[in-house]
């Protein structure tokens, strides 16, 4: 695989797996909290993608997206101001749509990885109000030997955590103050507005044209 397409696999593979945006009133928790969870999860992710059979990796990963992700209101949030121009039936459409896109997506990268090909750190922890901001460096084996030492430095990642329900899920990814929820509606905007024309039924059709060529890929 290609250096660049390995790790602009990595760096979504991520975003796909960890797009989240809890609906409830968040909770406070502790920093302690978020950083046992940021490990447990990431070390679950890796586990799986280096020491299971294929049929199972995948439903272990569809299991992590569809329990740890809030796609229903990740969904709202791609779609921001057209969620409220879409009739009830749309809405309905458009979330399951958005449910087999997002799975459609991970999918769409290689999902095997050798032990040790990606490792990472968890640097810091910062709590603002009921959120906390996980400090992570992502280290890609094959990056690293690519680079010169001066250059061996990591991805940084921020994972902002909230607690809901008793429950730590993931609000936002931002790599180099790059955020993946803003990423997700501006793909989405840029498909109602220039390529539809701002007509939801047209955007929904091309969205569920766009799911079945990214599945049909993945079989290949």
């Amino acid at each position: 695989m290609k250096l660049k397409y390995f790790v602009q696999y990595v760096l979504l593979f991520f975003a796909a797996l960890f797009f989240a945006l809890p609906i409830a009133s968040a909770e406070n928790f502790s920093a302690q909290e978020a950083r046992i969870w940021a490990n447990n999860k990431g070390q679950q992710i890796l586990n799986i993608m280096t020491s299971i059979n294929p049929e199972e990796k995948i439903k272990r990963l569809d299991e992590i997206l569809y329990n740890d992700v809030d796609l229903d209101y990740a969904a709202q949030f791609a779609a921001g101001k057209y969620w409220r121009k879409m009739s009830a039936q749309q809405q309905a459409q458009y979330s399951s749509l958005f449910k087999q896109y997002t799975a459609a997506l991970y999918k769409n990268y290689p999902l095997n990885l050798d032990k040790g090909e990606v490792t990472y750190t968890i640097d810091n922890v910062i709590t603002q109000k009921e959120s906390q901001f996980v400090h992570c460096t992502i280290f890609i084996k094959a990056l690293e030997q690519k680079v010169n030492d001066a250059s061996k430095g990591g991805i940084k990642v921020v994972f902002r955590l909230v607690k809901n329900n008793g429950k730590i899920q993931l609000r936002d990814l931002q790599i180099a103050e790059s955020s993946f929820l803003r990423a997700y509606r501006e793909r989405f905007y840029k498909m109602i507005y220039e390529d539809d024309d701002e007509e939801i039924d047209w955007f929904l059709e091309d969205l569920k044209q766009l799911i079945a060529d990214m599945e049909k890929e993945n079989t290949n």
